[in-house]
């Protein structure tokens, strides 16, 4: 007898499962997705900066911090910033040891990279430069999202506006190029920012229009800052062959 139920049928079904409850959704569950992160201090030091691949996590909690204990591991679905900076940490020396706790608000993020949160410090997360309404657990992440974990010094502080670098990621030797730098709010707002250095290559403060001109003899890796604001992502620039 021919099989008269064709594919868009058989999605629409398993849809409809799925949608019900009648089936198990491991597919989604394991399906990994690039997600950008970067762990930085009050002190200005960038502790890691890289993309990663992330989805479902079993994570063991491994310290007693935060209202929370080390315990049995348990599993987190789907991507999410927890899973990121587990994952990461298991791939990239540079983020351990990574302390986490578990207790009745769920996994705390302690310390990375032996850099703890004593006294009123603690991890700000943002997500897409906005701060986030949810803990790491929670916060679900997409392809292509940029996640921020930060050292503030304090919980009674406000957090200072992150910066954005925009440059090329390849060039000719000698080039000169422009390239810009913004900020963004806790919020999310975008602006322009006047007096930015951008370590890395020869080049002026960036004007009132966020730009300024570097000339580039090398491979190099380029950062912006200013002041107490958080330094921007790093662009790695190579040169053209």
């Amino acid at each position: 007898m021919t099989n008269r139920i064709t594919k868009p049928a058989i999605g629409l079904l398993l849809g409809l499962a799925l949608l019900l409850g009648f089936v198990s959704q491991p597919a989604m569950a394991a399906k990994k997705v690039p997600v950008n992160l970067r762990v930085v201090t009050y002190k200005g030091q960038i502790v890691f900066d890289g993309t990663v691949n992330t989805g479902t996590a079993k994570i063991k909690p491994n310290a007693d911090c935060l209202g929370g204990a080390a315990g049995p591991a348990r599993t987190v679905v789907g991507p999410t910033a927890l899973g990121l900076l587990y994952q990461a940490s298991l791939q990239y020396k540079a983020l351990r040891p990574l302390e986490l706790s578990d207790g009745d608000f769920g996994f705390g993020i302690c310390g990375i990279a032996g850099v703890s949160a004593r006294d009123k410090e603690w991890w700000v997360l943002r997500q897409n430069y906005k701060d986030t309404m949810t803990g790491a657990e929670t916060t679900k992440v997409k392809r292509g999202d940029k996640i921020l974990l930060y050292l503030s010094k304090s919980y009674e502080d406000t957090t200072p506006d992150s910066l954005a670098l925009n440059a090329p990621g390849k060039v000719r030797k000698g080039a000169k190029v422009k390239v810009r730098v913004f900020k963004y709010t806790g919020a999310g707002k975008r602006s322009v920012v006047e007096g930015a250095k951008v370590s890395g290559a020869k080049g002026a403060l960036t004007d009132a229009q966020g730009y300024t001109t570097l000339t580039i003899t090398g491979k190099t890796r380029l950062v912006a800052r200013q002041g107490s604001l958080i330094p921007s992502n790093r662009v790695q620039v190579s040169i053209k062959k």
